[in-house]
């Protein structure tokens, strides 16, 4: 029974000295609270970071925009007896054409029309939206490209004079 006694109190002793050795409970939560207050500041600095990188992203789409705007304004020229449109779309609904051509017009294009083609007999009749008219073909297809680029179509450019289609 002695035995056992002296072996419990150097139990309660080595105890009492491993805790006496650790940190208290202060001291624990002090340490705790610095963890966190270092990650929250790595996690403020990596959304910062991220925000200035989405900031100058946007930036730069705006300056390629601008430029393109610029770039392009210049290339082609519209011409009140030019020879070509560019037609942006065919449709079987006139009530859609017109629909299209309304959102157009308010672009300020000088000419933005429809024509209608088609065998009425057959019910086979397409509604062609252009925009134009162009001196040249080139310039026609400049404005083409943008459209198509912009409204996520594909254009055609047409030569007005041969076909006798402009309405």
């Amino acid at each position: 029974m002695k035995k056992l006694s002296i072996y419990t109190l150097l139990l309660a002793l080595a105890l009492i000295s491993i805790q006496a050795c650790g940190p208290s409970e202060e001291e624990r939560r002090a340490a705790e609270q610095a963890r966190l207050d270092s990650l929250r500041q790595i996690e403020e600095q990596r959304i910062a970071e991220f925000m200035q990188a989405r900031e100058d992203s946007l930036a730069r789409v705006a300056e390629q925009e601008q430029a393109e705007e610029q770039s392009s304004g210049s290339q082609f020229s519209f011409a009140e007896d030019g020879d070509y449109a560019v037609q942006v779309g065919a449709f079987r609904s006139e009530e859609k054409a017109n629909s299209y051509r309304n959102q157009l017009q308010e672009r300020d294009f000088p000419n933005v029309y429809t024509v209608k083609v088609g065998n009425e007999e057959t019910g086979d009749i397409w509604f062609r939206l252009r925009v134009g008219y162009f001196a040249s073909k080139s310039d026609a297809e400049t404005l083409g490209k943008e459209l198509a680029r912009e409204l996520n179509t594909g254009y055609w450019v047409s030569n007005i004079s041969s076909s006798g289609n402009n309405s």
